[in-house]
Parts: C-alpha cells; sequence; structure tokens
C-alpha cells in the first residue's frame, strides 16, 4: 500500500507529473505525517538517549538540553515557530508541510528518547561490559544485546509516544496543513453536510482510535518473547 501510494503520489504508472506536498489533503496529509514522523523520530531518539546517557560531556549537555527544551514547550507554539519564524530564518523555501513534518518530528524524538533513556539505565551494565569481553563492538553489542532488552521495556511508555503522535497531527490545521481534520470541517461547513457533521467528526474519531489500536497491538508485540 506505501509503495503504490507512493508510486501514485510520483506520477507512475501514468506518467503525469509529481503531486507535491502543496497538493496533497485530508486523508494522505495525516497518514504522511503520522507515518513518516514516526519512522524519522526512532533513529533520531535512539541517538539523542544514547548521547545524553553515555556521550561527551558536551554532547550529553547539549542533548539533555535538546530534549528538555522540546519537551518544555507545547506542541502548538513548536508548530507556529517552525511555521513563521523559520521560513524567515531560513530565507523560505520551505513549505508548511515540510515545517509541520520537522516539528512533529523533533517533538517526538524528544519524547521517546526519555522512554529509551530510562529503558537502557534499567539494564544492568554487566551486560555491556560481558558482550565488550566476548569482543563484541559497541554498536554490535547494543544491537544484539542491549536493544532488544530495552525494546520490551520501553515498549508501553512508547505506545503513548506514538499514540499521541498520531493524534498530534490533528494539530497542524492551526498552520494551515489541511489534513483529515480540516477536511472535516471543511465538509462540515457545507450546507448539505452541516446536519450530519456529528456523523462526520464521529469518523473522524473511528480513524484516530484505529489508528491507535493498530499501534497498541505493535506494542505488545514487542513487549512479547517474539520481540526477543
Amino acid at each position: 500500500m506505501v509503495a503504490v501510494t507512493a508510486a501514485a503520489l510520483g506520477g507512475w504508472p501514468w506518467g503525469g507529473s509529481a503531486i507535491g506536498p502543496l497538493r496533497w489533503g485530508g486523508l494522505l496529509v495525516t497518514l504522511i505525517l503520522a507515518i513518516a514522523a514516526l519512522l524519522a523520530a526512532l533513529p533520531l531518539a535512539f541517538g539523542l538517549a544514547l548521547l545524553r546517557r553515555g556521550g561527551s560531556p558536551g554532547g550529553s549537555l547539549a542533548a539533555a538540553a535538546l530534549i528538555e527544551a522540546v519537551r518544555g514547550v507545547p506542541l502548538v507554539t513548536q508548530l507556529l515557530f517552525a511555521s513563521f519564524v523559520l521560513p524567515l530564518l531560513l530565507g523560505g523555501g520551505v513549505s508548511k508541510f515540510g515545517m509541520a513534518l520537522a516539528a512533529l518530528t523533533l517533538h517526538t524524538a524528544c519524547l521517546l528518547a526519555e522512554v529509551l533513556r530510562g529503558a537502557l539505565q534499567a539494564i544492568p551494565p554487566g551486560q555491556m561490559m560481558a558482550a565488550r569481553a566476548l569482543g563484541m563492538r559497541p554498536a554490535v553489542a547494543y544491537w544484539t544485546v542491549i536493544w532488544p532488552q530495552a525494546r520490551r521495556i520501553a515498549a508501553p511508555a512508547a505506545l503513548g509516544v506514538f499514540v499521541g503522535a498520531v493524534k498530534d497531527t490533528s494539530l497542524v490545521s492551526i498552520i494551515g496543513v489541511f489534513d483529515v481534520l480540516g477536511a472535516a470541517k471543511a465538509v462540515v461547513a457545507g450546507t448539505d453536510w452541516r446536519p450530519y457533521h456529528v456523523e462526520v467528526y464521529l469518523a473522524v474519531a473511528l480513524l484516530y482510535f484505529g489508528a491507535s489500536l493498530a499501534l497498541s497491538r505493535v506494542a505488545r508485540r514487542m513487549e512479547g518473547p517474539a520481540a526477543s
């Protein structure tokens, strides 16, 4: 499904021009924002967690400052800053969709970094020492010994971050990004659909509920023995 959607947006197979972010809207925007933000936030969160936990004093301080700054500022403020202030600093040329995606990714990554850092701290240091004694490189030891355990420990709290990230996509409408909630508002604004506003918003609520339920199933699989 992802491959088909990406091909269609790129103009294949009918040979048309690519459909850029400026022409995206509704459910497509919500899905792309949610999926892209989660996928991009995972490696960034892992890097921030490792840097804050065991990096150099300067790197640890920089990671801690970034994480605490992002966690301490409401996402709405970050979206407004990314949409109206950053383009002035960068000289423009960046779409609101790109700015919204960057803000969502950074916000999710910083929240998830603290979850992963707590999970890493719950693993006894002796396991890394034993892996190094067996000749494993630090990266290999983290990937094969530490990460599988940290993943199961972090799964319940990470689920809350993932679900929150999916629901946070509804905030992008305040900066003019036309997501599924914005589409629902536009539909309800029409005279013909105004009597069905309850059904329209209920459909949007069921969409978010379905996404959250799917993420909860993934988190339960991460907790189980099959993830080891």
